[in-house]
């Protein structure tokens, strides 16, 4: 059984809340995001948007991991749990979140990282004079299939520089929305299998990563009401090998949850 909200739908509900029109061809947005937004903001609109990405963390990890996941529960305000798009491969996956369409549109159907011609929330915001960060590991998904777009790219050697130069970004306060990818996870599960001590490390770093990026939004971000993301892109499932694998259409790796958390400025 998968779930009945879709990985296209994340684009609009994050452009909808910072009152921004959506990529061109993007699916509509989410009902519950638009209906949290409209809760704790009235008729205002976010002015600022952090999204975190860790890779490959699945429905099913917050099932049975549920003690992991305690900062990010304790730090957000509502999970939704969606289906992604499907091959679950990463590119295919961040291709569809950040355009709204599905493959199929955005035109990677295999393990690739061309550049995304389709329009997307990297041509939205600035089209709309937001000033937009893209904070990725080095040849990762994140870091190749959105480049030629008008935003900042910061491309690190591996998660640690990623979170630290995320967290430096959010001290400047100049950017509308920053987006920061992290990867552990994801090798970990290919290098070993998806509940390894290695893996549910990586998993615990992912999470304290984004509490570090929340208090940092906290601290820094005061003047502005923001919107905050843990935003996953597939999960994982075990191999006939007993590694970690995903691209199939199962369950444990299309089935996902992202967290959000609206953080207002102070009086």
């Amino acid at each position: 059984m998968f779930n009945s909200y879709s990985m296209t739908q994340m684009v609009a509900s994050i452009c909808n809340a910072m009152g921004v029109e959506p990529p061109k061809q993007a699916d509509k947005s989410i009902p519950l995001v638009d209906e949290f937004v409209k809760s704790r903001m009235g008729e205002e609109k976010v002015d600022r948007v952090l999204i975190y990405n860790p890779d490959c963390i699945g429905h099913w990890h917050l099932q049975k991991y549920t003690d992991l996941f305690i900062p990010v529960l304790v730090n957000t305000e509502l999970t939704v749990p969606l289906s992604t798009v499907s091959p679950a491969w990463t590119p295919i996956c961040f291709g569809s979140m950040y355009t709204g369409v599905p493959p199929l549109v955005h035109g990677i159907l295999k393990y690739e990282k061309p550049i995304i011609k389709v329009d997307s929330f990297f041509d939205a915001l600035p089209r709309s004079g937001k000033k937009v960060a893209n904070v990725a590991v080095d040849h990762s998904s994140m870091a190749m299939i959105f480049l030629e777009r008008p935003v900042d790219y910061y491309i690190m050697p591996y998660d640690n520089e990623v979170v630290e130069k995320t967290l430096d970004l959010i001290k400047e306060d100049k950017y509308d929305a920053i987006v920061s990818y992290n990867q552990e996870y994801d090798d970990m599960i290919h290098r070993t299998t998806p509940e390894s001590e290695q893996s549910l490390d990586a998993i615990r770093h992912h999470v304290s990563a984004f509490v570090r990026l929340v208090e940092a939004v906290r601290e820094n971000w005061k003047d502005h009401n923001t919107l905050v993301v843990f935003a996953p892109d597939h999960g994982n499932h075990y191999d006939c090998f007993g590694h970690g694998n995903h691209g199939e259409y199962r369950d444990e790796d299309v089935n996902i949850n992202h967290f959000y958390t609206i953080i207002k400025k102070q009086k």
